[in-house]
């Protein structure tokens, strides 16, 4: 009789008991051993090419020379003032009269008195070199480098003579 013919108890099985465990088992443990063959023919990162080390030394050597040495051929020039004396005079003065003469008039015409700084009286000049001297309660002096502006012999009004503006 073939296999076929004969009959098999109910309970009987074509496979042996937990031959499906091993099979998963022998599956998972074939998959484990392909992954850490893939992790070991991987590579890893790309190391920088020989020549990036002795290129950045130089190039770092070079930067700190012109920083510490600096070269004339690096050195520029400034430009120079294209206007004349005259009308860089005139407009220092004409700055003086504008932030400083009149800013203390103003004070002096709406409080009475003169203000003890040019803060005080409004004034962005005195933290930019300008020196204001009050000299009693009414006359006072300017001082900004060259220029000289003083309450008692000099007119405000024509000491920063013809102001140019603009338009």
């Amino acid at each position: 009789m073939s296999e076929q013919d004969q009959v098999k108890p109910y309970h009987a099985k074509d496979s042996a008991p937990g031959k499906e465990a091993a099979d998963v088992v022998a599956e998972v443990l074939q998959h484990a051993a392909e992954r850490e063959e893939a992790a070991r023919k991987k590579q890893g990162p790309k190391s920088p090419p020989k020549w990036m080390l002795p290129l950045t030394v130089n190039l770092g050597v070079l930067a700190l020379y012109f920083l510490i040495a600096q070269p004339e051929f690096l050195i520029v020039n400034p430009m120079d003032d294209p206007r004349s004396a005259v009308e860089v005079d005139q407009g220092a003065r004409a700055m003086v009269y504008t932030f400083g003469i009149t800013r203390i008039e103003n004070f002096r015409a709406e409080n009475g008195r003169l203000p003890s700084s040019l803060e005080e009286a409004g004034s962005p000049l005195g933290s930019q070199g300008l020196v204001y001297t009050a000299r009693g309660d009414s006359t006072y002096t300017l001082v900004s480098g060259d220029l000289t502006f003083d309450s008692r012999r000099d007119d405000p009004r024509f000491w920063a003579g013809a102001m140019n503006l603009g338009g």
